[in-house]
């Protein structure tokens, strides 16, 4: 999956959740213009919903971390001059290195290990946000609970 895929997904999550937290409250009439019900029973859709991006999400970054150890393998063998003939045909490398730290320098430096590794990284990025919409959702009866105790304050009940 290519970043922009990626950067397209994350926004079109953001968009969803956006247009999901609009609600249209009209104080002055002291009435709700949404039927604070509705929201209530709207609530384990919400959270099915954006659970299942989560899950996605979460299956689309192990299979990048599956593929982050292969890679390493493979780039481990290929600096250290361990990988077959073709390999080197393909893309050929001076010598082996000899020393860890050189390695190291290499492997840190390797753009396809990097790539993967920002994939990996925005990946916990969109997880972490998807933690926090679920855990706004889970909340969202308090609000409405607190909404609902607020009119009948209001309206002198």
């Amino acid at each position: 999956m290519k970043f922009e895929q990626l950067y397209h997904r994350f926004d079109k999550i953001k968009e969803e959740w956006s247009a999901d937290t609009k609600i249209d409250f009209q104080f002055k009439n002291k009435e709700y213009s949404e039927d604070l019900a509705r929201l209530a029973l709207e609530i384990p859709f919400q959270h099915n919903k954006y659970l299942n991006h989560y899950t996605d999400i979460s299956q689309i970054k192990t299979s990048f971390e599956f593929e982050h150890r292969k890679m390493v393998k493979e780039k481990r063998e290929y600096y250290g001059g361990e990988s077959e003939a073709r390999v080197y045909a393909e893309k050929p490398f001076g010598s082996h290195i000899k020393t860890s730290e050189k390695m190291k320098v290499y492997m840190e430096s390797d753009d396809e290990l990097i790539n993967l590794e920002a994939k990996i990284k925005f990946m916990d990025q969109m997880l972490h946000y998807l933690d926090q919409v679920m855990k706004q959702i889970s909340n969202r009866s308090h609000h409405i609970r607190h909404a609902i105790d607020w009119e009948k304050f209001i309206n002198g009940s």
